[in-house]
């Protein structure tokens, strides 16, 4: 599967995550709030019956009350009013003893239900604003108790109108508002985030995986097209080389025998340097590669380095400038490791640089550090290969650019000699400016 096919496929997975989440989580939430609704429904009813057993525990209380049963207050024409509103169909809807305490003077105390209700919501974590209205049978307020917008009203739940007497009801009136309903569904959420986070991850993880299997298979692509083509000269070269001695042909030639000898030699020395460069990057990487750590002479390999690379095999005028000031101080290092990543260096600088190479390798100590300091004036490197340039391989990715061969282990190889010996490489570098490398070293 190509790549953009991968995060096509990535992102859809995403995206019915997010939808399926959200589609839940709507549906979860209307179901608490109808809950939580039906809740507070029914804590009003209680409300309203605690709140007529109180009138009606007075009632009992009062001297004045004589208590008669249903066919006593039919036989007694003195209370032929009661008898009149015990018979009206409001019988089966309101309590009838509503309707006695009503005569008595003993009305809905709408103070004490407020206080009643008040307390029931505080019990299930509730302490929103609410109105208790009290109205007539056309609709008209007899007396409300409470703070809500008006604006509010309309829209907030209103729970069911309680008959009182005579078509009197009293309502509740509420905002029921997303965060309480959020409040209750809080270890819900928890979980539910939860989970979606563990099906992110293992989404992400996954795409990670296919992202580094495809990388894997890129880079080996890369690495065998640089194979292929950068081996192929040097393969080619030893080849004519060994023909030409076996012809015979070089044998009454001894200059020309010299010099394809040393042709051929130097072909089979890079090669062999290549090989040695791999095996010690994975002996590096697997921990394996014990340093043998030496009074190394820095200046000596230093001018050493400058003479090797004095003459480009690309016609290239090449300068090299030194200084070393380590202030008599010894340093102890790898001599073969750090010839070998400074070499790599300078050889990166040469090839991707102009036809005048200009190169600077400064050494000094400070701080109680060796500072190892390599500056061009190439190409430069930009911001987005900066993040990737000391990988492995990496110039096999960008083969062709600037035309220059390699299969992108020089500054792998730099990065993991220089952290061997517990120091850091930096990097400083602007297109068509130039870079500057510096190996930071502690002294041991």
């Amino acid at each position: 599967m190509k790549i953009k096919g991968v995060w096509f496929v990535f992102l859809i997975a995403l995206l019915f995550l997010l939808i399926f989440q959200s589609v839940w989580l709507y549906s979860t939430y209307n179901t608490k709030k109808n809950d939580l609704e039906n809740r507070i429904n029914d804590l009003f009813l209680e409300s309203s019956r605690e709140e007529f057993e109180l009138r009606f525990d007075k009632y009992l209380k009062d001297d004045s009350v004589k208590v008669i049963s249903l066919e006593e207050a039919r036989s007694d024409t003195s209370i032929i009013k009661t008898e009149r509103i015990l018979n009206t169909g409001e019988m089966k809807e309101a309590n009838m003893f509503q309707q006695v305490l009503e005569l008595m003077g003993k009305h809905i105390e709408i103070n004490s239900l407020d206080s009643l209700f008040n307390e029931k919501l505080a019990d299930i974590g509730i302490s929103n604003d609410y109105l208790l209205v009290y109205k007539d049978s056309v609709g008209n307020i007899i007396e409300q108790i409470g703070e809500l917008p008006s604006s509010k009203i309309d829209k907030a739940f209103h729970t069911d109108a309680l008959l009182i007497v005579d078509g009197k009801r009293v309502q509740a009136i509420m905002d029921v508002t997303p965060d309480i309903v959020f409040r209750q569904m809080i270890w819900l959420l928890v979980a539910s985030f939860l989970m979606l986070f563990v099906l992110v991850f293992c989404v992400i993880y996954q795409a990670k995986t296919i992202f580094t299997q495809y990388k894997l298979n890129r880079l080996r692509e890369d690495f065998v097209h640089a194979l292929t083509h950068d081996m192929k000269t040097p393969l080619s070269t030893i080849n004519n080389v060994l023909s030409q001695f076996r012809s015979g042909l070089l044998d009454n030639h001894p200059d020309m025998k010299e010099r394809f000898g040393e042709i051929g030699m130097d072909q089979v020395a890079g090669l062999q340097m290549l090989v040695e460069k791999i095996l010690t990057i994975a002996k590096l990487e697997r921990g394996r590669l014990l340093l043998e750590r030496s009074d190394t002479d820095l200046p000596g390999i230093v001018k050493e380095l400058k003479e090797r690379f004095a003459f480009s095999k690309d016609d290239k005028q090449v300068t090299i400038r030194s200084s070393c000031d380590l202030k008599d101080c010894s340093v102890y290092l790898d001599t073969t490791l750090i010839k070998d990543a400074i070499g790599n260096l300078i050889e990166n600088a040469v090839k991707y640089s102009g036809k005048s190479v200009v190169i600077d390798v400064d050494c000094y100590i400070m701080d109680d550090r060796l500072f190892i300091r390599i500056r061009d004036n190439g190409f430069g490197i930009s911001l987005k290969d900066q993040q990737k340039i000391f990988e492995k391989f990496e110039r096999g990715t960008a083969v062709s650019r600037k035309r220059t061969k390699g299969f992108g282990l020089g500054l792998n190889y730099v990065k993991h000699v220089t952290e061997a010996h517990g120091g850091i490489v930096t990097l400083y570098s602007m297109e068509n400016r130039g870079s500057e490398f510096t190996l930071v070293l502690p002294l041991d």
